[in-house]
């Protein structure tokens, strides 16, 4: 079987089109017109099986035949089938949506998906980003701000309204922007630094990018985990706010980055 039939018979299965379809077709490219057999000879179809294939074919418009005594058949070029195929998902596709909003549906739960991959982890917050609305709560590091700075820009000029708590020394001139200084963080030097956001109060992506310890970030739609990660951020934020005001005096009572408070309540 030649190379090109191995590499793009399996894309074309993934579209509807079977494995003799796509071969029919791939033959008919490389010798056409053609009769059944001669079809049967370049494809390894069995030559039984060729004129219900065919048929097939021609009923989806990919094939067109000629003559009798021996029907003769033609591809569609290439160009235009991949035109025909773009245009036939667009129409199910689009029936589909239509058809099955049409069906009162209540989800019984929300997953919390998994991700191990420091980069897909930038890009799924880049592209939930993306989807805003109204507003995006954030929690990032420094160096992992500059990878999201377009994204978030494109959301602020859209009006949607932007809540940064950097840890670390970045800056960025649009949104409300809070810093949290990075020291007496202990979970930092096992865990990596985190990432929490969460945007329109409908989509949070919350966890660590790993350090010692593996990457593990979940991306959900849970309104439990969401409400619970945009009030994390917002009590963040609340302290920073009080703590700005306050001139210091909070960090005088309780420590830099209130570390008194973490050894009494975490050890």
């Amino acid at each position: 079987m030649p190379h090109y039939i191995q590499d793009l018979v399996p894309l074309f299965k993934e579209l509807g089109v079977t494995e003799y379809e796509s071969k029919v077709y791939l033959s008919l490219l490389r010798h056409h017109p053609a009769s059944a057999y001669t079809i049967s000879q370049n494809s390894d179809v069995p030559h039984s099986r060729v004129y219900d294939v065919t048929r097939r074919l021609i009923k989806r418009g990919f094939v067109a035949s000629t003559g009798t005594k021996p029907e003769m058949f033609s591809p569609l070029s290439p160009k235009e089938l991949i035109e025909k195929i773009r245009k036939e998902y667009h129409y199910y596709t689009s029936e589909l949506e239509r058809k099955i909003e049409e069906i009162e549906f209540h989800s019984d739960f929300d997953p919390v998906w998994n991700n191990t991959s420091p980069g897909d982890v930038l890009q799924m917050t880049m592209d939930t980003i993306r989807k805003a609305e109204k507003t995006v709560y954030l929690g990032i590091w420094s160096e992992e701000l500059e990878t999201l700075k377009e994204s978030l820009h494109e959301a602020h000029t859209r009006g949607v309204e932007i809540f940064l708590l950097i840890y670390g020394l970045a800056e960025i001139d649009f949104g409300h922007v809070y810093h949290h200084s990075t020291e007496n963080l202990p979970m930092y030097h096992d865990m990596g630094r985190s990432i929490d956001c969460v945007v329109d109060s409908k989509w949070c992506i919350t966890g660590r990018f790993g350090r010692m310890h593996p990457c593990r970030v979940v991306w959900t739609k849970n309104k439990g985990l969401v409400q619970a990660i945009e009030s994390y951020i917002r009590h963040d934020l609340y302290l920073a706010e009080i703590n700005k005001d306050m001139d210091g005096e909070i960090e005088k009572r309780y420590g830099h980055n209130l570390h008194k408070l973490r050894e009494k309540f975490l050890g």
